[in-house]
C-alpha cells in the first residue's frame, strides 16, 4: 500500500526506532525537512538520530514510499531502497544497483557525537556514539561498501556521514545499543527478517475486530498502526506499552490506554490486559493514577477521568477475566474510585471535581473558563458506572457485602448528580462550593449520556434532542464546542475539533438510550472521516481534515471498536 511517511511513522512492534519524513524545525529540533531515522526514547535530548539521504548516481532520489507488509520501500521507477526490522533493536537496509544511501548522523546537534571503528575477528563495524539520543548505533555492511566523511574537533565530530553503495547494491544493518555491545557477530537475511515480521503483523491483524468490507483497507491501516506503536517494557514502563503515537505524542496517558485495551480485547486478551493494567502498575498508595508515563518519567501533576470501569465492562463483553484478574481489577478500581471520593470532593457535597482541564482529558474546554475546581456531570457518570462495575466484580468474588455497598454508593451519586448537575433536563457545570453554574458551550457535559438507561426519560429526551440538532452535530460527527459558539476554533483542540474518545463515549450512551440508529449514524460518519483523513489526534469538525498528531492509536482503536459494534 502507499505509505505517507509525513503522517505515519515506519516502525515495528517493540521498537523505539522510527523512520519518517518531517518538516523544518520539527518539534523544535532546528532540522531541515527530509527523511529521518528517529528514536522515541524519552531520555534523548533530540529525537533525531540521522538524516537519510537516498541518492541515484550522485543526485537526490525522487521516490514514492510504499509499505509491503512490514517492509518500507522507497522506489523511483528504476530501483528501490528498502527497510525492514530484524528485531526491535535492529534495522536492515537494502539498496539496488546505482543507488546509495547516506546517514548524516547530525553530529552538530549535540556534544560527544562521532563514529569510530570496532572489530571482531574479520568483521569491521562502525559504532556511532549518539550521545544526543542516549544510545549508540552499531552499523555493519553486509553487502557493498561504506565510506565515512567525518571531521573531528577535540572531543566531538563537527559532522559524521556514512555513505553506503555497491556495484550490485548494498545491504546494511543498524543495531541500537543502550549500554555495551555484547560482541556478538550476527548475520542477517533481509528477506527472512521481513517475512518473519510480516507473519507477526498478519497474525495480529487477523485477530482484530471484524469490520465491514467498505472499511477493510482502513482496518488494515489501523492494525498496522496499533502493532507498530508498541515499545518494549523498560525503565518506567512495567509492560510492553502501546504509545499514543510514535510521532511526538509518545507517552501512555491514563485514559487513552483504555481505548487501545478495548480494541485488543476482542481477540488479544493478554495484550488487552497489559494495556489496561499498565497505568495501574504505577498506582500511588493513595489510589491516584499518574497522568502519563513513558520509559523515563511519570507525571503526577494531573490525572485523567475515571473511565476505567466503563472500559473494563466493554472489555469483559469480549474476554473472560481469570479469578486473579478479577481480584486485581477489583482492588485497583476500588482504590482509584476511593481516591476520587476522598481527594476530589473539595466542598464535601458528595460530588467529585476536576481541578484542571487536563484532569478531564478536555484540557482547554470552555467548561474550564473559570478557575477550577468545578463539578461536571460526566465525571460523576464515569464514577457511577465504575461503582456499578465494582459491585459486579465484588459479587463475582463472593463479597456480597461489598457488592451491596458499591451499588448503594452508585445510586446515591446518581441521585446527587440528577439533583445538582441538571437544570431543566440539561447537564450543567458548577463551581465548587458556590454551585454557581459555569457558562459554557462545550460538549463535555453531554458526555454524561454515557449513563444510558440510568438517566430519567425526560433528561434523555432533552439531551438526545440537543445532540441531534445542529448545535454540535456536523457532517462528520460531534464538535467538542458548539459550532456557533464565539469560542469555537476549527483547530482549537477541545474547543471545536472532533475526537475519537468523545465520539465513542457518546455513541455508546446513545445506543444504551435506545437510539441505536443514531448511534450507527455517528459511527458511520466517524468511520468515513478516518477512511479519508487517517487516524489523526482530532479532526476539523466542518471539513473532516485530520489535525495535530496524525498517527494516533486511540483513534484507530475507537474506529475498530465502533465499526465492529455498530456497522457490521
Amino acid at each position: 500500500m502507499e505509505f505517507d511517511l509525513k503522517t505515519v511513522p515506519f516502525s515495528r512492534r517493540g521498537s523505539y526506532l522510527v523512520i519518517s519524513e518531517i518538516g523544518d524545525d520539527w518539534c523544535g529540533a532546528k532540522n531541515e525537512a527530509g527523511l529521518y531515522l528517529r528514536t522515541v526514547r524519552s531520555a534523548a535530548m533530540t529525537p533525531l538520530i540521522a538524516r537519510l539521504l537516498p541518492m541515484r548516481e550522485e543526485k537526490e532520489m525522487h521516490y514514492t514510499a510504499e509499505l509491503r507488509g512490514t517492509m518500507l520501500v522507497l522506489k523511483d521507477g528504476e530501483g528501490e531502497i528498502a527497510f525492514c526490522f530484524d528485531d526491535p533493536e535492529t534495522l536492515l537496509i537494502r539498496g539496488g544497483k546505482g543507488l546509495s544511501l547516506t546517514l548524516d548522523l547530525l553530529s552538530d546537534k549535540g556534544p560527544f557525537e562521532y563514529v569510530y571503528t570496532v572489530s571482531r575477528g574479520r568483521r569491521v563495524y562502525s559504532m556511532a556514539n549518539c550521545f544526543k539520543n542516549a544510545c549508540r548505533c552499531l552499523i555493519g555492511v553486509e553487502k557493498g561498501a561504506s565510506e565515512l566523511d567525518q571531521r573531528w574537533e577535540e572531543k566531538t565530530a563537527r559532522y559524521s556521514r556514512l555513505r553506503f553503495s555497491g556495484e550490485d547494491g548494498f545491504e546494511v544493518s543498524l543495531r541500537e545499543i543502550l549500554t555495551e555491545w555484547d560482541g556478538e557477530i550476527r548475520t542477517y537475511d533481509f528477506d527472512a527478517s521481513a517475512g518473519a515480521a510480516d507473519g507477526e503483523l498478519l497474525s495480529f491483524e487477523a485477530r482484530m475486530p471484524a469490520c465491514p468490507a467498505a472499511y477493510s483497507e482502513t482496518a488494515k491501516r489501523a492494525a498496522y498502526l496499533l502493532w507498530a506503536s508498541v515499545v518494549e517494557k523498560g525503565g518506567c514502563l512495567p509492560r510492553d506499552a502501546m504509545l499514543m503515537s510514535k510521532n511526538w505524542m509518545k507517552n501512555v496517558w491514563s485514559w487513552d490506554h483504555c481505548f487501545n485495551a478495548i480494541a485488543l480485547s476482542y481477540a488479544h486478551p493478554e495484550a488487552a490486559w497489559d494495556q489496561f493494567m499498565i497505568l495501574f502498575d504505577c498506582q500511588d498508595v493513595t489510589g491516584l493514577l499518574p497522568d502519563s508515563i513513558n520509559d523515563v518519567r511519570m507525571v503526577w501533576n494531573f490525572c485523567k477521568p475515571p473511565i476505567h470501569g466503563w472500559a473494563l465492562r466493554w472489555m469483559m463483553r469480549n474476554m473472560a477475566l481469570t479469578p486473579e484478574q478479577t481480584k486485581e481489577a477489583y482492588e485497583r478500581l476500588s482504590k482509584w474510585t476511593k481516591w476520587w471520593l476522598d481527594y476530589r470532593d473539595y466542598d464535601g457535597d458528595g460530588l467529585c471535581e476536576y481541578n484542571h482541564g487536563n484532569d478531564s482529558g478536555w484540557d482547554n474546554s470552555t467548561a474550564f473558563s473559570v478557575l477550577p475546581p468545578i463539578a461536571t456531570p460526566e465525571l460523576q457518570a464515569f464514577l457511577i458506572l465504575q461503582m456499578d462495575v465494582l459491585s459486579e466484580l465484588a459479587a463475582q468474588l463472593g463479597n456480597e457485602t461489598a457488592a451491596a455497598e458499591w451499588k448503594q454508593k452508585s445510586e446515591r451519586l446518581l441521585d446527587l448528580t440528577l439533583n445538582k448537575l441538571f437544570t431543566n433536563g440539561s447537564p450543567t457545570v458548577v463551581k465548587s462550593g458556590s454551585h454557581e453554574p459555569v457558562s459554557n458551550e462545550s460538549l463535555l457535559p453531554y458526555v454524561s449520556i454515557v449513563l444510558g438507561e440510568k438517566l430519567p426519560e425526560k433528561i434523555r429526551r432533552r439531551m438526545i434532542g440537543v445532540l441531534k440538532s445542529g448545535k454540535f452535530l456536523s457532517e462528520h460527527g460531534f464538535a467538542t464546542e458548539a459550532l456557533l459558539s464565539p469560542a469555537y476554533i476549527s483547530d482549537g483542540y477541545w474547543r471545536g475539533p472532533i475526537w475519537a474518545p468523545s465520539t465513542m463515549l457518546l455513541t455508546d450512551g446513545l445506543d444504551r438510550c435506545g437510539e441505536s440508529g443514531f448511534a450507527r449514524e455517528i459511527a458511520r460518519r466517524f468511520a468515513d472521516m478516518v477512511r479519508t483523513s487517517g487516524f489523526a489526534e482530532n479532526f476539523d469538525a466542518v471539513s473532516g481534515e485530520g489535525l495535530r498528531d496524525c498517527a494516533y492509536t486511540w483513534t484507530a482503536s475507537a474506529f475498530l471498536a465502533m465499526a465492529h459494534e455498530y456497522l457490521l
